[in-house]
């Protein structure tokens, strides 16, 4: 083995490949947002490219991480869909409190929600194996189990509402 085998292949194990990736896809982007002079910040420029540079690279290099990335996507996508169906329902049922909508009433609960849900979305993906946390097992009879303690007790409070508190 020549010398300069021995260069080019302690220069891949050392990830030389991934370096000239990413400082290729930074030129590139960096290069097309000054040509069409989108944004007007310099720094700007820089900062998109540096961000596209870091995704490609994540997207080429790491398997989970893009497994993870396209999951969490898939799963943000549905929630997003879920949720617009629950808001043009609430909305064809004129659901109001003291003539206030509910979104604007409860804008703290509304909020908690979202976050929970962008909680269990990173879980959902896979997020805990990126930072080393060990995985939460839910299976499908305590995913069912939850699903129905979940609208008992959805039910129940609708119920007791309804009546005044049960009296």
């Amino acid at each position: 083995m020549s010398g300069l085998e021995t260069v080019i292949i302690n220069l891949r194990e050392a990830g030389f490949m991934l370096i000239l990736l990413w400082l290729l896809t930074l030129s590139v982007v960096y290069g097309v947002l000054s040509h069409i002079k989108l944004p007007q910040s310099l720094p700007a420029r820089g900062v998109i490219s540096i961000v596209m540079a870091f995704m490609v690279l994540l997207a080429a290099s790491a398997g989970p991480v893009a497994a993870f990335i396209s999951n969490i996507i898939t799963a943000s996508i549905m929630i997003a869909f879920g949720l617009i169906i629950v808001m043009i329902f609430l909305e064809i049922s004129g659901a109001k409190v003291g003539g206030e909508h509910v979104f604007t009433k409860h804008p703290r609960f509304v909020a908690g929600a979202l976050i929970l849900l962008f909680i269990l979305i990173f879980i959902g993906a896979g997020g805990l194996g990126l930072l080393n946390i060990p995985s939460i097992v839910i299976s499908d009879p305590m995913l069912a189990m939850a699903f129905f303690l979940i609208v008992m007790a959805v039910a129940i409070w609708v119920m007791f509402k309804g009546t005044g508190g049960g009296n």
